[in-house]
């Protein structure tokens, strides 16, 4: 996945606070906001608040991580544990999995990967959901979670100002080629220039190279993290798995030019 800049308007009257948490091999950034009323207080909130939702994180990490010998994970792909044995939210992850397979056609494919099952491609988008929810939980409604690229927000990022995430430009780090305002939504980019050759079709086996990158924005971030993979796979074929999908957009980049569709680019 790409790292979409979270585009922000100064807070105004409003109270903020960040934090940047390594894990899964990348970094996941926070950004809260609210009332400034009383800043202690609302600091004292969101600690607590980002606290439990790091605790997640990491547990996220113990269910699903393809590098740690004792994630279940790790179990199943060697064939040490099989899906009768493993935690309730690793089952329901992968049955949420097999049903994105089916939607794309096979395009996005976990069990077609070197070394078995590995729903990463899914799990990102997902857990940056959870954490933005766990958040919200702690009556903090304005919550932006950018999970290595795939960002989940949650109300606005300043009175009356919704929070509004840029699309990197394929070839330029420093660019953006749009931004996209994100009303409780989800928006994942995937881009065959950052990830080169390990975003493989699992039909053939071989390297991607229909798109440049995918941002596909949407009400779910693991389906959006899902989506936007399967797209550089596809190409501008995969529009048709979004006729049934009328709250999703998606923003194709294929040799310098782009095609969008879905309200998010009306």
């Amino acid at each position: 996945m790409t790292s979409p800049a979270v585009s922000f308007a100064g807070p105004g009257s409003w109270a903020r606070y960040s934090h940047a948490e390594p894990v899964w091999g990348t970094v996941v950034t926070f950004d809260v906001r609210g009332p400034a009323d009383d800043t202690e207080a609302f600091d004292a909130v969101a600690r607590e608040a980002i606290a439990e939702a790091v605790g997640f994180l990491h547990e996220v990490d113990a269910w699903f991580s393809t590098y740690r010998v004792d994630s279940p994970v790790t179990a199943l792909r060697g064939g040490l544990l099989t899906m009768s044995d493993m935690p309730p939210v690793v089952v329901s992850v992968l049955d949420e999995c097999w049903r994105l397979r089916g939607l794309t056609d096979g395009v996005f494919d976990p069990w077609a990967v070197p070394g078995g099952v590995d729903p990463s491609g899914y799990v990102k988008g997902w857990a940056a959901d959870v954490a933005a929810d766990l958040v919200g939980a702690h009556e903090l409604p304005n919550v932006s979670v950018n999970a290595g690229g795939d960002v989940t927000c949650r109300g606005e990022q300043a009175p009356g100002d919704p929070w509004v995430v840029g699309i990197r430009h394929p070839t330029r780090r420093d660019q953006v080629v749009r931004t996209v305002v994100a009303l409780d939504e989800a928006v994942a980019t995937s881009g065959r220039y950052e990830r080169g050759e390990h975003i493989l079709d699992p039909r053939t086996g071989r390297a991607a190279d229909q798109l440049e990158s995918a941002t596909v924005v949407g009400p779910d971030g693991g389906m959006a993290d899902a989506l936007a993979t399967a797209l550089v796979v596809a190409g501008p074929r995969g529009s048709r798995w979004f006729a049934d999908l009328p709250e999703w957009s998606a923003y194709l980049v294929a040799d310098g030019a782009a095609t969008y569709f879905g309200p998010a680019f009306s």
